[in-house]
């Protein structure tokens, strides 16, 4: 008996051990990001790719960055001087093809993985529905530019963001409140009563179409907040939809779920989504 308590203190202490190691080499990792070089992956010389170029080269400051090919993408991927921001089509494991395409940050080397955290899916950002081409939402891309960077802003204030991933933006609405909010109506997976958004949003929230969204993000509308709906091709039952909201001035990201598409649950914000954004315009 005795020597199975000493047995379990001895394998907690060396838990223990390990998780404040892992912390503090994660803090390392994050503490010297502005040293290291981020190549950015451009396999072609595609709509998307030549957008993404742009973006980085008008917007990205927090580190020494190259553009690279995958192929040497492919030479580099295990080296861990190099972090990799990149387009990237995902899937779920119950999905039979990927279905979104993201833009996600990497660091090179081997896999590191603990609870949430991966050194292989730091952030990653929904853009579109896998092989689009007509490049509709390719202007949130100097946005998710800006997001990616305020993420390793804040990992540098507070590491145990690193192990939280997206799931820290998933309830940030309690910023909105002083913003002005658009609302897509298209974006929505319910029809709202006559005067339902007024009343919820005390008049502070505007339903609108998806151009106003566009427009609003590429004109960095000033004090706004923009819903954003990432789905994949035909809404296909099983796949899972993105809703973010985004400031347009601040580019930051203030809300982010998904949920699985269904027959009972389509593609969009779902009055539970809606609710609770208007919280913080309740009082």
């Amino acid at each position: 008996m005795r020597y199975f308590i000493m047995l379990l203190l001895s394998l907690s202490l060396t838990s223990g051990a390990y998780a404040q190691r892992f912390i503090r080499e994660t803090r390392n990792t994050f503490t010297s990001f502005g040293a290291k070089v981020t190549k950015v992956v451009l396999p072609s010389n595609t709509l998307p790719d030549m957008v993404l170029r742009d973006a980085v080269n008008k917007g990205w400051r927090i580190s020494p960055f190259e553009f690279c090919s995958m192929e040497e993408y492919e030479k580099l991927k295990n080296d861990t001087s190099f972090f990799f921001l990149m387009r990237v089509d995902g899937k779920y494991r119950k999905d039979l093809e990927a279905k979104i395409e993201y833009l996600t940050l990497i660091q090179g080397g081997p896999e590191v993985k603990r609870g949430a955290y991966s050194n292989k899916n730091i952030i990653n950002l929904p853009i579109h529905e896998s092989e689009d081409v007509s490049g509709a939402n390719l202007h949130l891309l100097p946005i998710y530019v800006d997001i990616i960077q305020n993420h390793i802003y804040k990992i540098q204030k507070d590491v145990t963001l690193a192990f939280k991933g997206n799931s820290f933006y998933a309830d940030r609405v309690s910023e909105v409140k002083d913003k002005k909010l658009l609302i897509a109506s298209e974006y929505l997976s319910f029809t709202p009563a006559e005067t339902e958004i007024q009343d919820l949003f005390k008049g502070k929230a505007e339903l609108v179409s998806g151009d106003d969204i566009e427009d609003a993000v590429m004109n960095n509308k000033a004090n706004t907040v923009v819903t954003i709906l990432i789905k994949p091709r035909g809404n296909s039952r099983g796949s899972h939809c993105y809703k973010l909201l985004i400031g347009t001035d601040s580019h930051e990201l203030l809300f982010f779920r998904r949920h699985r598409i269904s027959l009972l649950l389509p593609a969009g914000f779902t009055r539970e989504d809606i609710r609770k954004i208007s919280v913080p315009f309740q009082f």
